[in-house]
Formats: structure tokens, sequence, C-alpha cells
């Protein structure tokens, strides 16, 4: 297990989380929501969607 409660490893870090929500990121996470996907145009201008199996 990389991610999650009682992992070895301390991730994710509840600090980076908290700090990423502060700034107005969704935090998504596979070991809560399933597997993702991020497809998009990306760049400057460009959009992301996220697809979550949950």
């Amino acid at each position: 297990m990389s991610a999650g409660a009682g992992n070895p490893y301390g991730h994710p870090a509840p600090a980076t989380v908290a700090a990423l929500r502060t700034g107005g990121a969704a935090v998504l996470r596979t070991d809560r929501d399933g597997a993702l996907a991020v497809t998009g145009t990306g760049g400057r201008n460009g959009e992301i969607q996220v697809t979550s199996e949950n």
C-alpha cells in the first residue's frame, strides 16, 4: 500500500492536503476515490477533466 491510513510512508501528508485544499485544489485519492483518469487539452488555456470509478 503506498497511500492511505497505516502506510509506511506517511502519504498523503495531512498538511499538504490541507494546503492544496486551501489553495482551491480538488484533492482526490485513489485509496478513497478508486482509479482516476485525467484527460483534457492542457496548456495555459486548456481544460482538464477527472473521472473517478466511484
